[in-house]
């Protein structure tokens, strides 16, 4: 997997403290880094995951994996972000995955109806055939 380069503008303001995104063969992974996804870091999260999902040119049905295996609470800005980041997943014709969940985020996701918006994966060798 490679580091996705981010435009310049990104990059002069340093955003990425919070997520890292690569880009596989087969899509995109963007694994934040953050244990708490709140008010202030989840429109800067959103904002780079959208920006990676706007200018990757990968083919139609590539695989887009938000991965939180970093991340032990996520506020309600931080499930809103990722309700946002699934539509915008669709807009680009990636097919969302979720892993690396902790057992109360995903018990949170499944309460509040966020988990039927993304496939959750939970091996790493599903998560390697996925992005290849």
């Amino acid at each position: 997997m490679t580091p996705y380069t981010l435009s310049t503008s990104n990059r002069e303001t340093n955003l990425s403290q919070f997520v890292a995104i690569e880009r596989c063969a087969k899509g995109l992974h963007a694994r934040i880094v953050c244990p708490t996804v709140g008010q202030r870091e989840a429109p800067i999260i959103a904002g780079e995951i959208a920006e990676a999902l706007e200018q990757a040119n990968m083919p139609r049905g590539s695989s887009f994996v938000l991965d939180l295996s970093g991340v032990t609470m996520l506020t309600s800005m931080g499930l809103g972000m990722c309700v946002d980041l699934r539509r915008r997943a669709d807009a680009a014709k990636f097919k969302p995955y979720l892993t690396g969940s902790s057992r109360s985020l995903l018990d949170l996701f499944r309460m509040m109806k966020i988990d039927r918006l993304y496939t959750v994966v939970h091996g790493r060798d599903e998560l390697g055939a996925i992005l290849g």
